[in-house]
């Protein structure tokens, strides 16, 4: 597996295709509105205190050090798991990626047209490497977000500075040094820190090669290389293709873990139907079925806070039977607590089926059903194929427009530009250098 070619990529990397800067556009949108809304959760909170300098990013520049910075923007970012998902490498790119990019930049402004075509990089190195590795990597428990993620941010900010080969492929193998995340911190704080971790990773592993810092040019390949590790094949190759990497993200309609978002789906179509009216009889049960895998991450039972409530798969299914929406407001302790939520989600039932999933790959195959059943009988049912915000169902600029403006009100409350100033931002960070 030529490692080399992510390199070359780089060199040739200088122009985006104008739907490519379109959807890169999107993601900075997307992943500044969601580090809004995580800016104050107390997971942020808790690494702004240890690194009290850096500011928000639609703030001035204030001599932060950048991987600091990346650290603070890359866990609010993911504080509120509403960011975007690639579901094939089983990822949260840009809430990585961006923090990183951006934090570089400012470090260095004179390289900010290079941060869209940094972004592209990253993430067809994150896309190529989870396919290469397979989803085996995340059955085991990793949490790919973070292992995935700070090669891949190492990649964008070696673009970023146009480091020169030697250098370039160094800061792969110093970033894989510090790749690592359990899918046993989800629930806690330390699940989106994971994700901050990887960005600073990124930043610290280009800064360190651009240093003189070298590390070996063939990370990533044969026996003990980074894909064998980390459960893929040691002859496994690695493809990179940004165009499809860049049309492959998904973006959340709700601040859970993607696992819970077809039930979600399902059950907020069940609400349109009528079928809430049936759930106050007592003898009513939820089943819900997902594709083998598609429960990995559901690990919360009936959850106790609103970070737990993010992980139950009983929960976001009850919630959204009862209010037919999963907003924000579900995932805090006075929602998490109301006693209606509660007692469905103990009548919800979660399993995984063969049925269910006999097309596509990773958590992306198959499809989900949410029955309400009476004993044996099924009394209404509801099902759904393709994620809601997939690019086979893909969010409208309305919906975008308006999850900017909840997260901009929850976040950043008062500040009525910020919205604006966050859309300019983005066309600025997907200029075509």
């Amino acid at each position: 597996m030529p490692v080399g070619r992510i390199f070359s990529l780089s060199r040739k990397l200088d122009r985006l295709a104008a739907a490519t800067a379109d959807e890169i556009e999107r993601a900075y949108t997307d992943t500044l509105a969601v580090l809004c809304a995580g800016w104050d959760e107390p997971v942020t909170q808790a690494v702004r205190r240890a690194y009290p300098r850096v500011g928000a990013p639609w703030d001035e520049v204030d001599g932060a050090e950048p991987e600091a910075t990346a650290l603070v923007w890359g866990t609010a970012a993911h504080a509120l798991d509403y960011d975007d998902v690639h579901m094939t490498s089983v990822t949260h790119p840009s809430a990585v990626l961006i923090p990183a990019i951006e934090a570089a930049a400012r470090s260095a402004p004179e390289l900010r047209d290079r941060r869209s075509t940094a972004f592209a990089l990253g993430l067809a190195v994150n896309v190529g490497l989870g396919n290469a590795i397979g989803f085996a990597h995340y059955a085991k428990g990793w949490h790919a977000t973070s292992t995935i993620g700070a090669v891949a941010a190492g990649a964008a900010v070696a673009h970023l500075f146009g480091l020169e080969e030697r250098a370039f492929l160094s800061a792969l193998a110093i970033a894989a040094a510090q790749a690592g995340g359990l899918q046993r911190n989800f629930g806690t704080m330390a699940k989106p820190l994971q994700a901050g971790l990887a960005a600073q990773a990124g930043v610290r592993a280009a800064r360190l090669a651009m240093a003189g810092l070298e590390g070996p040019a063939d990370v990533l390949a044969g026996d003990n290389g980074f894909i064998a590790v980390f459960e893929g094949g040691a002859d496994a190759e690695l493809e990179l293709d940004v165009e499809a990497a860049v049309a492959g993200l998904s973006r959340k309609l709700f601040a859970c873990c993607y696992l819970a978002h077809r039930p979600v789906a399902a059950a907020i179509r069940l609400h349109g139907e009528g079928a809430s009216s049936l759930l106050s009889d007592p003898a009513i049960r939820v089943e819900v079925e997902v594709p083998p895998g598609c429960l990995k991450a559901l690990t919360i039972d009936i959850p106790q806070t609103g970070a737990e409530a993010k992980f139950s798969g009983k929960y976001t299914v009850a919630h959204a039977l009862l209010i037919g929406q999963l907003g924000l407001a579900a995932f805090t302790g006075q929602g998490v607590s109301r006693p209606e939520f509660v007692s469905l989600a103990r009548r919800v039932s979660l399993k995984e089926t063969e049925a269910s999933g006999a097309a596509g790959v990773g958590v992306d195959r198959g499809r989900v059903t949410v029955s309400l059943m009476r004993g044996a009988e099924q009394v209404a049912s509801a099902s759904v194929e393709h994620y809601p915000g997939s690019p086979a169902s893909p969010i409208t600029r309305a919906e975008l427009d308006g999850k900017l403006a909840d997260c901009v009100s929850i976040g950043v409350p008062g500040d009525n530009g910020l919205a604006a100033r966050i859309r300019s931002m983005a066309r600025q960070f997907a200029r075509n250098a």
